[in-house]
């Protein structure tokens, strides 16, 4: 087993190929990203998501794993390990290892780096456009502010902890979609694009559109501006709280606490145009359009879902979303551009050469635990 792992882990080359454009993307925002942080002193730590990721990682593989050994019990094998072993050898297990490890271990480091950025917005850039924002949005919405829109049918209790638990959910997606993606040998290409559009999504909107734009949103406007146009939408909220207990109002305060102490925390960094919410949901559902109608359809409905719930829960003004929502198809097609030299195969293996010495090894290793099992 040991041997196999080294010769998957050892082979980089074939996981270079594969991942080129999303290393050079990374890359870039790391060197923009240090150079802003030197330029604006802003305080930086590499190491806020990596328990989360690490997390994140191995809910998804367990997950992915009990599929896999439920589908291989239900055959009935009479020797159950060597059979799931085998299984996992015919699902690519080996060269997925090898093309996505890399990746996962370059993004919690890209997640603290943007955090660290994020939170240090306001020394780029005060802010200064809510008002702004709040008058176009009031324009795109008939004079009055969106969320007053469906208030009579989104309004109940109920419903608003229903939208807070999809955006809750929201994280869940976005990890597991991430992982599936990084792990994935189906589509080279179509993995690059995916990965590229990843990263520009945050590096552009989260970071670069958000220092132009500098808004807190509607949750912030009182204690940063002293103004009460949102109040009766957070006081809705809070008397809702009471009997729903809404997530939302306790990630606010927690977002105001951080930006009171200063420095990367995790999580932390207040910003609302545009919507990285809706961003990434947009982004998952242009991936997962080809998949066929149930995830196509699945995706559009939570795109739709995150849009309400960040209007909702105060945490965006409709126009956040309505943003995220056009420039990310813009980047999804620059990302499509960047990836298209990488790879020329449409799908992902392993060099030749390594893939006898894995076979090797693999059959050696079945060899030997069919004797320990018969």
């Amino acid at each position: 087993m040991i041997s196999i792992v080294k010769s998957v882990l050892g082979d980089s080359s074939a996981a270079w190929r594969a991942n080129q454009p999303f290393f050079a993307t990374a890359f870039v925002y790391v060197l923009v990203a240090l150079a802003a942080a030197v330029h604006w002193n802003i305080p930086v730590s590499l190491e806020l998501y990596n328990l989360a990721f690490l997390r994140a990682g191995s809910v998804v593989i367990v997950i992915l794993f009990v599929i896999v050994s439920m589908r291989v019990l239900l055959e009935r094998p009479q020797r159950p390990f060597p059979a799931l072993w085998a299984r996992l050898v015919a699902n690519k297990l080996p060269n997925r290892i090898i093309i996505g490890l890399p990746v996962a271990l370059v993004l919690p480091v890209f997640f603290s780096l943007f955090t660290s950025i994020k939170g240090g917005l306001s020394k780029i850039m005060p802010f200064y456009a809510d008002s702004t924002i709040i008058a176009i949005d009031r324009t795109i919405h008939g004079g009055v502010d969106a969320w007053q829109i469906l208030h009579p049918l989104l309004g109940y209790g109920l419903t608003i902890y229903g939208l807070n638990s999809f955006y809750n959910i929201w994280f869940v997606e976005m990890f597991v979609v991430l992982f599936c993606v990084t792990f994935s040998t189906s589509s080279g290409r179509l993995r690059s694009q995916y990965l590229v559009a990843f990263v520009l999504t945050w590096a552009l909107l989260g970071n670069l559109a958000a220092s132009i734009f500098a808004s807190v949103g509607p949750a912030f406007v009182m204690p940063y501006y002293d103004d009460a146009a949102f109040s009766p939408l957070m006081n809705h909220l809070r008397t809702i709280d009471v009997t729903y207990p809404l997530w939302a109002l306790k990630a606010q305060g927690a977002l105001l606490a951080n930006a009171a102490i200063g420095g990367p925390q995790f999580g932390s960094g207040i910003s609302a145009f545009p919507s990285l919410h809706v961003a990434v949901a947009t982004l998952n559902a242009i991936y997962l359009w080809r998949f066929g109608a149930m995830l196509r359809w699945a995706g559009v409905a939570f795109l739709i879902i995150i849009q309400i719930g960040s209007v909702h829960l105060a945490w965006h003004y409709g126009i956040d979303g309505y943003a995220s929502m056009l420039a990310t198809p813009i980047i999804w097609f620059v990302a499509g551009l960047i990836a298209k030299p990488w790879p020329r195969s449409t799908r992902i293996e392993i060099p030749s050469h390594s893939r006898s010495g894995l076979r090797t090894r693999v059959h050696g290793f079945l060899r030997s635990l069919r004797r320990r099992v018969g």
